[in-house]
């Protein structure tokens, strides 16, 4: 009996969970919200394909701009000690070929760089955890950005050490290869209880993802509704959820539901 009713209790969890939406806390006009967006205390940081914009978190008044034509397609970011770790493709050229750019948040000036070379597809999203590194290598299912014998299934998640040798990998469960085909996942940070909250290509959702106690296939444990339209997110030490609207050029910040 006790096990039927955890089990009732843990479905009525998930589908509220389901139903859940983040509840938006304010929108600032960004003309450079195409490709992702991460905060510290003071400060937001608009990411585009080769720019960077700082932008004050009262107003969204732009505080500092980089830009290098050097890059290609800049995507998802995260800030530690003062600088901010951005994914870095060719996208959409082929063979694919990534790395990480490094900036100093306080005066964006570019300090460092780790190149990938063709290795294991389009660097998407990069997190760090506790001395890891996590990230997210996409491919594509649509004609010009496909690598030759390759689709959404081959996108990976791999956990790298701080000496950029390889931990461990895990691949996107089937239905959520099917439901974000021809892209794949554009975004993605680690949640404190060890879960992955991850973003579509364009889609208005957050997917809560767990690793697997066996096998190297992610969990999808539930999709959560959000004004965030894909892309780079990020989480910042207030407990903020930050996104973009690329279509609408704004960014956008939020919290997440409790259940969560």
């Amino acid at each position: 009996m006790k096990f039927f009713l955890s089990l009732i209790l843990i479905t009525v969890a998930i589908n509220d969970l389901v139903a859940q939406s983040t509840s938006t806390v304010k929108i600032f006009d960004a003309p450079h919200a195409r490709q992702a967006v991460c905060a510290d205390s003071s400060f937001f940081y608009v990411i585009d394909n080769t720019t960077i914009i700082k932008r004050d978190r009262e107003e969204g008044l732009e505080i500092k701009s980089w830009s290098d034509d050097r890059l290609h397609h800049l995507n998802s970011g995260f800030i530690k000690d003062s600088l901010l770790y951005c994914a870095h493709s060719n996208y959409p050229q082929i063979p694919m070929h990534s790395s990480i750019e490094i900036w100093n948040t306080t005066t964006l000036e570019h300090i460092g760089t780790h190149s990938f070379g063709i290795e294991n597809g389009s660097c998407t999203w990069i997190v760090e955890q506790d001395d890891f590194y996590y990230v997210m290598f996409a491919h594509y299912n649509n004609e010009g950005k496909k690598q030759k014998n390759r689709d959404v299934s081959w996108t990976q998640l791999i956990k790298y050490d701080k000496e950029w040798r390889r931990v461990a990998g895990w691949v996107l469960p089937k239905e959520l290869v099917e439901k974000v085909s021809p892209y794949s996942i554009s975004g993605g940070i680690l949640l404190e209880d060890g879960r992955l909250l991850c973003t579509h290509h364009h889609f208005k959702e957050l997917y809560i993802l767990s690793f697997p106690k066996m096998g190297s296939e992610l969990i999808h444990e539930a999709t959560i509704s959000t004004e965030i339209r894909g892309q780079g997110i990020y989480l910042d030490t207030d407990g903020y959820l930050w996104g973009i609207d690329k279509k609408e050029r704004k960014v956008i910040q939020t919290v997440l539901p409790q259940l969560l």
